[in-house]
């Protein structure tokens, strides 16, 4: 399988700044459906082409559930009952993270991803 970590960005760091762009602060927990997201945005952007490789790898809703997971993990997110929650400090460092790791061509490509993402895993 392909590793992540060999891409420009991590799976963590794509779904922080998809994270931080979400006007709302709730995102389904169905990971089938965020897979299916990632892999339609793969074929859209060049900041997402690199997941295409993995989705034709993997089961990409594991690899969504673990980045997700990572995000849990540090306080970012909170899983509540069918979604995933950001927290107030989970949105102040997505936001920064955002903002300081993304080049200009790659924030645009994020910011249409998260549109994109945002219709298709309303929680």
């Amino acid at each position: 399988m392909t590793n992540p970590r060999s891409m420009r960005y991590s799976m963590d760091e794509v779904l922080s700044g998809i994270l931080a762009t979400f006007e709302r602060d709730t995102s389904t927990d169905y990971t089938q459906r965020l897979g299916e997201a990632f892999k339609g945005l793969s074929q859209q952007a060049p900041l997402f082409a690199p997941f295409g490789a993995i989705a034709e790898e993997g089961d990409f809703s594991a690899i969504v559930e673990k980045a997700l997971g990572s995000l849990v993990v540090t306080g970012q997110l909170k899983r509540k009952a069918a979604h995933y929650e950001l927290t107030a400090a989970g949105r102040a460092r997505c936001v920064s993270s955002k903002r300081t790791l993304l080049n200009a061509s790659d924030l645009k490509d994020l910011e249409a991803g998260a549109r994109y993402f945002e219709e298709h895993c309303s929680a």
